[in-house]
């Protein structure tokens, strides 16, 4: 074997492992976890859940929050509100689409499909729980706190 022959093979060995510590390191950064701000005033709803819980502005007695798009779901994911009190749900029509606009809380009996002239529903929970809201084919969905 010659010298450049054997530097080429050295060469490429090197190279080789470069590529696959590079390909690592990437691999590492992709996976971690990217840490996200907390908002002000946000409320945990449970040890158990990853989600934080926006609480309701009170407006002349009632409860209102906008529902909007998030990452891929509803934003605010978790909305907390206080039992025996109305809730005044906004959709930002704008960020809303498809199955996103059929809005509804089975368990509360609450049902709506949100349009270009009709983007609120109003209700009033009577028990306190935590209720899952979601679309109509639950492809997005979050939690209601009623305290």
């Amino acid at each position: 074997m010659t010298k450049d022959t054997t530097s080429n093979k050295t060469i490429n060995i090197i190279g080789g492992i470069a590529l696959v510590a590079l390909l690592l390191f990437g691999a590492v950064t992709l996976l971690k976890p990217v840490p996200v701000p907390k908002a002000t005033g946000v409320l945990a709803l449970d040890t158990a859940s990853s989600a934080t819980a926006i609480e309701a502005k009170i407006v002349n007695g009632v409860q209102e929050v906008t529902l909007g798009w998030g990452k891929f779901n509803y934003a605010p994911e978790a909305i907390t509100v206080k039992k025996g009190m109305p809730v005044r749900i906004t959709a930002d029509i704008q960020r809303l689409s498809g199955c996103f606009r059929s809005f509804q809380i089975p368990e509360l009996g609450v049902s709506k499909q949100f349009t270009d002239s009709d983007n609120i529903v109003e209700f009033t929970p009577q028990k306190a729980g935590t209720f899952t809201f979601s679309c109509a084919m639950g492809m997005g969905s979050g939690k209601l706190q009623v305290v």
